[in-house]
């Protein structure tokens, strides 16, 4: 009966939930899914993460490739992130070309690296204006149940941090590159940042924010996808994305930090944790 209430009435079954303090998987307003992460899962990848966020799955495999820098940055590498939305993760997506919602999260994943400032590309030169690594970073959603940008980057996070590099040799004269794969350096990271999203809800009284958003919590807040992402790296906001909306008062702004910042803190504790277990499962929401 609730079922059919519910594809009857989604609106209704929505604010009836809302009204009463909880939402309809009975979470609090703040409160996160579980998280189930595992490192080391595709053998074939230099280095690998698959997540499950609730019903939101993600994998990401890095690869990794010698080129010429470029010339007008000869002291840096490439770190190319590609985030994929298959048409398996939900009916939203079809083959072909990414859909505008698709690029948006490619788009928005990029920016949480970049401007997190977690990997300095020099680090990933070999020799200046010669030689420099290339990291493919591939990510592709599994199933998207809502807060998949979130999910996407503990998954390259988590890859990237178990990353390690082959030792290269250079001959500047005779141009002979020799690599040697049995010996590896892991690659130098600045923190682990970790985005939350939320999705805002209107309400005649006031705004609710529901952090870590399903795909039916986000289509009935209005919205393409997640509202509001906010990135932490180490404790230091490093990005805030709104992407529609409603306006939000300063209460919520302070809320909203609030939560974030435990949630980042969580996250970068499991993945840790799970990088020295290969598997971690968090089930606790911060407060």
């Amino acid at each position: 009966m609730t079922d059919a209430y519910k594809i009857i009435h989604p609106n209704k079954y929505f604010e009836d939930y809302i009204s009463c303090g909880e939402r309809p998987d009975e979470r609090g307003f703040s409160d996160h899914r579980s998280l189930l992460l595992s490192v080391h899962s595709i053998k074939t990848a230099e280095a690998s993460a698959v997540l499950k966020c609730g019903n939101t799955a993600a994998v990401c495999g890095i690869s990794l490739e010698l080129a010429t820098p470029k010339a007008e940055e000869p002291d840096n590498g490439f770190l190319v992130i590609n985030v994929e939305m298959t048409p398996l993760c939900s009916s939203k997506f079809r083959p072909g070309p990414p859909s505008d919602q698709a690029q948006v999260i490619s788009t928005a994943v990029n920016d949480v690296i970049t401007n997190s400032k977690c990997i300095d590309l020099k680090d990933l030169c070999i020799v200046s204006d010669k030689l420099a690594w290339v990291v493919y970073c591939d990510v592709a959603c599994i199933d998207n149940d809502g807060s998949v940008i979130d999910a996407c980057i503990v998954t390259l996070m988590a890859s990237l941090k178990t990353l390690t590099l082959p030792t290269v040799s250079y001959d500047v004269e005779t141009e002979e590159i020799k690599v040697d794969p049995t010996v590896r350096i892991p690659l130098k990271m600045s923190g682990l940042p970790v985005a939350t999203s939320f999705a805002i809800y209107q309400t005649p009284q006031r705004n609710i924010l529901l952090s870590d958003p399903t795909s039916y919590e986000e289509d009935m807040c209005g919205g393409i996808g997640t509202n509001l992402i906010v990135c932490w790296n180490e404790g230091l906001l490093c990005g805030v994305q709104k992407f529609g909306g409603s306006n939000i008062s300063t209460e919520d702004h302070k809320e909203l930090f609030r939560v974030s910042k435990m949630r980042s803190e969580v996250i970068r504790e499991a993945i840790i944790t799970c990088i020295t277990g290969d598997t971690e499962e968090l089930s606790e929401s911060p407060k």
